[in-house]
């Protein structure tokens, strides 16, 4: 996947992503939409480059080395994720902690559900079973966050 691209209504405060660039230009409210530039260092005193460490399977992202503010005046609306062929995004509110956590696979999988001694259960209604998700790690991951007051950040792993 190319890097993602994400717009903003300066009217109403709509944002997309772009899913696929086929030309022409988003409108929103009578308007053309502002594409949002990434910022990826920081001079400001609160932080807002994501930090990205990646564990066991898992992508943890915890946005400023030091916390980001998160009153209603100034905080991480959203956390995205974008790897292999997935963008999963993860909205935060004032309040909470400006983290998310993500699995760290490329959506390019295997996907069976199982029941007891891992068989394969074709429907799971009225039996016990499991998601098991047999994918590859994502070797590329570009995380996003975006601060209501100073835009978009990003970082890559």
């Amino acid at each position: 996947m190319s890097e993602t691209i994400f717009y903003r209504c300066e009217i109403c405060g709509n944002m997309v992503a772009l899913i696929k660039s086929g030309g022409g230009t988003l409108t929103c409210c009578g308007q053309a939409m502002t594409k949002l530039e990434a910022n990826s260092t920081d001079a400001a005193k609160e932080k807002h480059v994501p930090v990205v460490t990646s564990e066991s399977g898992k992508i943890k992202v915890a946005v400023g080395s030091v916390a980001h503010p998160m009153t209603d005046e100034h905080h991480i609306e959203w956390i995205a994720l974008v790897t292999g062929n997935k963008v999963e995004i993860t909205y935060l509110k004032p309040g909470m902690e400006p983290k998310a956590e993500f699995t760290n696979y490329t959506g390019d999988a295997e996907v069976i559900f199982t029941g007891e001694n891992d068989e394969i259960v074709p429907n799971c209604e009225g039996s016990p079973c499991n998601f098991v998700n047999r994918s590859q790690v994502a070797n590329e991951v570009t995380v996003y966050a975006y601060c209501n007051l100073h835009g978009l950040w990003k970082a890559n792993l």
